[in-house]
């Protein structure tokens, strides 16, 4: 998602432009699981890429919700229990820590400024390890929930 924005000179004369803009691929599911048991864990990557003029930051937010015949509480009960991992890197370089928490707080990560992403760097792949965790009960098991994962560019 890209947005323009131009700062501007109180007599109404433009002194600078910029279009932010991050691309995320793929733009299907990265991450599946079914049957998850106390110690599973799934993988997914993404990468993202600074397709915008300037060089800007980002921030990372999974919106949540039951699916099936979950209810809401039940389903609050579950990811507040989950475990997300999330690393961010360029595809050559060693991945680095961008969030470790539950997925219930994995809400505007990483804090203000975000992760930066410079037009030199280009694009980096974004990993995220859900786990549930060995000490969970086994009341979780029948819980379902469905999750978007969000990107926002911020400059």
């Amino acid at each position: 998602m890209a947005f323009s924005f131009a700062v501007v000179d109180p007599t109404g004369n433009t002194t600078a432009t910029a279009t932010t803009a991050v691309n995320v691929s793929p733009t299907t599911s990265i991450i599946t699981g079914s049957n998850f048991t106390p110690g599973s864990s799934v993988t997914g990557v993404a990468n993202v890429s600074n397709t915008g003029t300037v060089d800007e930051f980002y921030q990372i937010t999974i919106n949540w919700s039951p699916t099936g015949s979950t209810s809401s509480g039940a389903a609050t009960r579950l990811v507040d229990e989950l475990v997300v991992s999330v690393t961010a890197g360029s595809p050559n370089a060693t991945a680095s820590p961008v969030f470790a928490g539950t997925m219930y707080d994995l809400v505007d990560q990483p804090a203000s400024p975000g992760q930066a992403l410079p037009l030199s760097i280009g694009n980096e792949n974004v990993q995220f390890v859900v786990t549930l965790p060995n000490t969970a009960s086994s009341s979780y098991q029948s819980i379902d929930v469905g999750f978007d994962i969000v990107f926002v560019a911020l400059s």
